[in-house]
């Protein structure tokens, strides 16, 4: 499931959208039920892990692009959490930098867009 996940965040990218949790589970069939815990664990390990491989690639944290649904709009905690890590920066700082989350949309955008790019590393996962 991983791997279609990957895809789609990729798909999502080269077109400059984003996607709630929701429609991601829709679209991609996942059936989580996201009022179960273990659940929403479940999707955020799974975006988590592809984020993660993506850094140590040296390519942008495609997980930026699922978002909630509602007027914040924002990535989930884990994915804070996650730039803590990778950053060494206090998640709660990021979350509240409205920039930091606009840079790491556009930072998808705009590599997986070139075609170059998108070729070479389509299916490096």
């Amino acid at each position: 499931m991983i791997h279609e996940i990957r895809k789609q965040l990729i798909d999502l990218a080269r077109s400059k959208t984003t996607w709630s949790y929701s429609q991601l589970n829709n679209q991609l069939q996942l059936n989580l039920n996201f009022d179960d815990p273990s659940h929403r664990k479940l999707i955020g390990e799974w975006l988590g892990d592809i984020s993660l491989h993506e850094y140590e690639k040296e390519r942008p944290l495609l997980s930026a692009l699922i978002i909630h649904k509602g007027k914040d709009k924002e990535q989930g905690d884990g994915f804070y959490k996650l730039c803590q890590d990778i950053y060494n920066k206090n998640w709660e700082d990021l979350k509240a930098n409205k920039k930091f989350e606009i840079e790491k949309i556009t930072e998808c955008f705009a590599f997986w867009k070139d075609n170059d790019n998108y070729k070479k590393f389509k299916e490096d996962f």
